[in-house]
């Protein structure tokens, strides 16, 4: 069990792991963890399709009562049989709480050639990638009014950048005219490329990111690496 495992259960709380933005690129061991429940969408840095979610629960929660009632959630409900309610005790493992309208066979094969490609690339190989691209860019905002944390303190794929005052009005707007897509983040910038990035998107980035900077700052500040 991990030390934070090990606190959280100390004063009688329950660990969730909002995987969101990590799984797929940051070791996410259950067995070391121990989590209670983890949580997060394929469509994120798994490669998968939108409306598509998978949640992991401890055994030792299998046998509480789900959100949703489903008929595939029981024993046997089911309306082609000669009895529709036959058996309504939940069935016995994590399945009981699978989500309404789940047979969506569609996202469920996008989904899972994702998960298997990131599963085949090693999520070693593709946290150092995208460290390594996220480091140029880092490299590249040196002498701008940016900031950002140094990088012991930031995830290996994600560069959140602050500028004095906030991001610039129409910065994002600019960018994206550039064809250049970043999303802006309660006062910040978070850039974040994936496997599917490379050095020419970066180099792109930086240029782009520059000519902005020169047309709006006409003296630019040194960049700091900032603690978050």
């Amino acid at each position: 069990m991990s030390p934070i495992a090990r606190t959280i259960r100390a004063h009688g709380a329950i660990l969730l792991i909002d995987a969101t933005q990590s799984a797929g690129v940051i070791d996410l061991d259950v067995r070391i963890l121990d989590p209670d429940f983890v949580v997060f969408p394929s469509y994120k840095w798994l490669i998968g399709p939108y409306g598509r979610a998978f949640l992991y629960i401890a055994k030792r929660h299998q046998s509480g009562i789900p959100l949703e009632q489903t008929s595939y959630g029981r024993r046997a409900v089911n309306a082609e049989q000669d009895i529709y309610l036959t058996d309504i005790n939940y069935i016995g493992d994590a399945r009981r709480f699978d989500m309404g309208e789940r047979d969506h066979f569609i996202s469920m094969e996008m989904a899972a050639i994702g998960m298997e490609m990131i599963a085949q690339w090693g999520g070693t190989a593709i946290s150092a990638r995208l460290a390594a691209l996220t480091t140029r860019l880092a490299e590249g905002l040196e002498e701008t009014a940016v900031s950002f944390p140094e990088m012991r303190f930031r995830a290996p794929h994600i560069l959140s950048i602050s500028f004095p005052g906030g991001v610039p009005s129409g910065f994002v707007e600019a960018l994206a005219a550039e064809e250049v897509y970043v999303a802006r983040r309660m006062g910040r910038l978070r850039i974040s490329p994936h496997v599917y990035n490379d050095e020419a998107d970066i180099e792109r980035f930086i240029e782009v990111f520059h000519r902005f900077v020169r047309q709006h700052w006409v003296q630019p500040m040194e960049c700091r690496a900032v603690r978050s």
